[in-house]
C-alpha cells in the first residue's frame, strides 16, 4: 500500500514535508518524496499524516461497568480519534490489581495496543502496595490509583521507592479529599505534598489531569530544580472554564472540575511552554441516564477520544498558540516516551505502521449520537471544530473515521 502525497509530520525523527509512505505486512517499508511502484495507492494530497496518538489516561469501564463502556466500544472510539495505543486506568470492578484482571483487559481486543495501568495499592485503598514486579511482567504499563488519591505520604514514598527499584511509572491523582474539589487547593495542595515525597525519595512521578495555575507553578519549579516529574492535562481544561457550564448540566461535570478563566490561560501557557508534557483525554464514559441527572448527583467524567485532536487543533493550532508538530509531541511523542512504548510516537522506516491521517480543512459540528463510544452525551455538543482524523492506520488495517 502506498499513501501518496500527504504532508508527513513526525517530530521525533525530523520529518516535516511532502512524502509518500509505502507499507507492507504492517510495517513502514519506505518514506520518500516520491515512490513509484505497482501497488494499491491512496491519494492523500492536501492531507497530513502524523504518528498515531498515544492515550495514557482513559477509562474503559470493563470489567464491572459494561453499561457505561466496554473494552470493544472504547477501542472503536479510540480508533475513531486517531489512537493506536491506549492505557486504561485500574478503577474497574474488580479493581485491576492482579494478573487475572490485567490479562483479561490486555487481551480482550487486539485491534490496537491496550496497555493497562494497574492499581498502586490493592483495591485502591491506599494501604498495601500491589506486586509491581509481577504485574509489570504480565504487561502493566504503569501504576495509578486514579480516581482515588493516595493521601498517606508514607505509602506514596514507599511506592516511589519500589517503583525506582522495578523501573515503573507511578501516575498521581493529586487531590486533597478534605477540601472541596471546586477549591483549587484540593489539587495544588496535594501536588505540593507529593512533590515533597518525590524530593525525599528522588523518585519519578507523573501527574494526571492538571487543571490549576498553582499546580503548574509548583510543577514548573520542580522541573527547573531537576526533579523527575511530568504531567498531563485534558482538552476540557483548555477549552472550557466554569463560566461555560450551561444550566448546571452534568455533561460538564468531571474531576478535577472546570476551573476559572485564569486557570484556562495557565493551562494553555503550560502547554505552550512545555510545563505540561502530554494532552490526555481522561475518557470517562457514563450512561446517558447518569449524565442527565442533577449536577450534584451525577458521576464525574466525560468522553474524550473522538474530540481530543479536533479540540486541540482548533483551540491551540488554529489560534497560533502552537504548531501542529508541537501538538503531535503532546499527543503522541511524549506519552510514548514517558511510557517507554518504543514502536509509537514516530513514523519511521522498518517500524510498525501506526499513523493518523488528518484533514486540516475539515469542519464539523460535534454530534454525540455519531460517537463510537457508548456514551452519547458530551459538553462539546454543537461545537464547531476544524481538523479531523479521517483515517487511522494500525499496521495493515486502515480505518475510515
Amino acid at each position: 500500500m502506498i499513501f501518496k502525497g500527504a504532508k508527513v509530520i513526525s517530530p521525533e525523527n525530523d520529518l516535516n514535508g511532502i512524502y509518500d509512505i509505502r507499507t507492507s505486512d504492517g510495517l513502514i517499508m519506505d518514506i520518500a518524496p516520491e515512490i513509484r511502484a505497482k501497488e494499491e495507492t491512496i491519494d492523500l494530497n492536501g492531507k497530513i499524516i502524523v504518528p498515531a496518538f498515544v492515550e495514557m489516561h482513559c477509562h474503559l469501564r470493563e470489567p464491572g461497568f459494561e453499561d457505561k463502556e466496554t473494552i470493544d466500544t472504547g477501542v472503536e472510539s479510540a480508533i475513531a480519534g486517531g489512537y493506536a495505543a491506549i492505557c486504561p486506568m485500574a478503577n474497574t470492578m474488580p479493581v485491576n490489581d492482579n494478573t487475572e484482571i490485567l490479562k483479561y483487559i490486555k487481551n480482550k481486543n487486539g485491534k490496537i495496543g491496550v496497555y493497562p495501568i494497574c492499581a498502586v495499592t490493592k483495591n485502591l485503598t491506599s494501604k498495601e502496595l500491589t506486586d509491581f514486579y509481577g504485574l509489570k511482567a504480565f504487561g502493566a504499563i504503569a501504576f495509578s490509583n486514579d480516581g482515588k488519591p493516595i493521601e498517606d505520604m508514607e505509602v506514596l514514598k514507599e511506592a516511589l521507592k519500589k517503583a525506582q527499584d522495578k523501573d515503573v511509572l507511578i501516575i498521581s491523582h493529586a487531590e486533597d479529599s478534605l477540601k472541596s474539589p471546586y477549591d483549587n487547593g484540593s489539587e495544588y495542595e496535594a501536588v505540593k505534598r507529593e512533590l515533597e515525597a518525590v524530593k525525599e525519595t528522588d523518585g519519578r512521578l507523573h501527574f494526571a489531569h492538571i487543571s490549576t495555575r498553582e499546580s503548574l507553578e509548583l510543577i514548573a519549579e520542580a522541573k527547573e530544580d531537576g526533579w523527575n516529574v511530568t504531567c498531563e492535562t485534558a482538552p476540557h481544561y483548555f477549552t472550557f472554564s466554569k463560566d461555560d457550564i450551561v444550566n448546571n448540566e452534568a455533561r460538564f461535570k468531571m474531576n478535577p472540575p472546570l476551573r476559572s478563566k485564569d486557570d484556562v490561560k495557565a493551562v494553555t501557557n503550560g502547554l505552550i511552554e512545555d510545563v505540561i508534557d502530554v494532552i490526555a483525554t481522561d475518557h470517562a464514559p457514563h450512561t446517558f441516564a447518569e449524565k442527565t441527572m442533577p449536577f450534584d448527583k451525577a458521576p464525574m467524567g466525560i468522553t474524550g477520544f473522538e474530540t481530543a485532536f479536533s479540540l486541540a487543533y482548533t483551540k491551540l493550532v488554529k489560534t497560533g498558540y502552537m504548531t501542529l508538530a508541537h501538538l503531535v509531541k503532546k499527543m503522541s511523542v511524549n506519552p510514548a516516551k514517558i511510557l517507554n512504548l518504543h514502536n509509537f510516537g514516530h513514523i519511521r522506516q522498518a517500524f510498525p505502521a501506526y499513523f493518523a491521517v488528518i484533514d486540516p480543512d475539515y469542519e464539523w459540528v460535534v454530534d454525540p449520537e455519531k460517537f463510537k463510544t457508548k456514551c452519547k452525551i458530551s459538553p462539546y455538543t454543537g461545537m464547531k471544530l476544524q481538523g479531523k482524523v479521517i483515517k487511522t492506520v494500525i499496521k495493515d488495517k486502515i480505518y475510515d473515521n
